[in-house]
């Protein structure tokens, strides 16, 4: 995560707008570089403070920080992973057509960490997280409504350009709703006229056998809310947690095993080995060389209807005390 920002304004998680907008009143005054001539380190801290303001007084931003650690919702910053084509080329040309596509609420981007067990047998998972939700007063319009008189509840208008090339129809979004065909009269006091509130959210689901480490799992509408429009989507992120005696090679489990000098030498009809699954036995033909990779079939993960195998790396165990016997033998 980031730099904590609650701490920077100095307030809790659960802190409400008018509480942080107060913290910052007075930090931001304290910290001020005219209160603060030739002080760096209050410049500094004034930079801070404005910055973590940025982020939690905006409702999308402070939601994505508390979900992921930062006000984007995602591990790394890309200035257009919140928009569409249709964002882009309004970007360039200063128009688009809001009649022809619903806007959607933001995407909700979470890890999850899965132990290698979980994901042999595939596992069900319940997460808590916060998203918004439809304001329920309101049924998520943000108020009491009437219909746009500038668009007639088109949410834009239509302008017709004469060009060399002929008349050419334009359309663009209504400059008084916004696009959003009606206009409210009278705000909603639960969601300030937002159409959404914050709430915890439980979801249930389930994770397939094999899933890979950094996967990424899409839930369509399990993401945020906005006002008239339709829901964003839930992104989870695998990470597979580090496992002390296997190592995982796309779909095969790889791990070392220590024989003694007898077995390589002489061969064992009968070599005990653990598996993701269980103990097997094994048979070690004589002459086997330290390094040498035996391979165990469809003893590793399953994904789909691919089984992988076990592999196990021959390595030589060394006693660390031996009787004088011994010794006598080997010289």
């Amino acid at each position: 995560m980031e730099k904590d920002y609650y701490k920077t304004l100095k307030v809790e998680k659960n802190a409400s707008k008018k509480e942080i907008k107060n913290s910052y009143r007075v930090l931001s005054k304290k910290y001020h570089p005219d209160l603060n001539p030739d002080d760096e380190k209050a410049e500094e801290k004034f930079k801070e403070i404005a910055n973590a303001y940025s982020v939690l007084s905006d409702d999308t931003k402070r939601l994505n920080y508390d979900n992921f650690g930062n006000e984007n919702g995602n591990t790394t910053h890309n200035p257009f992973n919140h928009m569409n084509y249709e964002d882009i080329f309004s970007t360039f040309f200063n128009e688009r057509n809001n009649n022809l596509k619903k806007k959607k609420g933001g995407d909700i981007r979470l890890k999850i960490e899965l132990t290698l067990e979980e994901i042999f047998t595939g596992v069900n998972k319940t997460i808590k997280y916060k998203k918004r939700d439809k304001c329920n007063p309101c049924s998520g319009t943000g108020g009491e409504t009437k219909v746009c008189d500038n668009c007639k509840g088109n949410g834009f208008l239509v302008f017709v350009q004469n060009t060399p090339m002929g008349r050419i129809q334009k359309n663009v979004k209504c400059n008084v709703c916004n696009g959003e065909k009606n206009i409210i009269t009278k705000p909603c006091k639960k969601c300030d006229s937002s159409g959404t509130l914050v709430n915890e959210t439980i979801f249930n689901f389930e994770l397939p056998k094999g899933i890979m480490d950094s996967e990424m799992l899409k839930f369509n509408g399990k993401g945020n809310s906005v006002k008239n429009g339709v829901e964003g989507d839930l992104i989870v992120l695998i990470v597979e947690k580090t496992h002390d005696t296997f190592k995982r090679v796309g779909i095969d489990l790889h791990q070392r095993i220590n024989f003694t000098y007898e077995d390589l030498v002489n061969g064992n009809d009968s070599v005990e080995v653990v598996t993701i699954d269980g103990k097997i036995r094994f048979k070690v033909k004589k002459g086997t060389q330290i390094g040498t990779i035996l391979r165990i079939p469809k003893k590793g993960l399953k994904r789909g209807n691919n089984i992988g195998d076990m592999l196990l790396e021959v390595w030589l165990k060394i006693p660390e005390n031996i009787i004088k016997k011994e010794k006598n033998e080997i010289n």
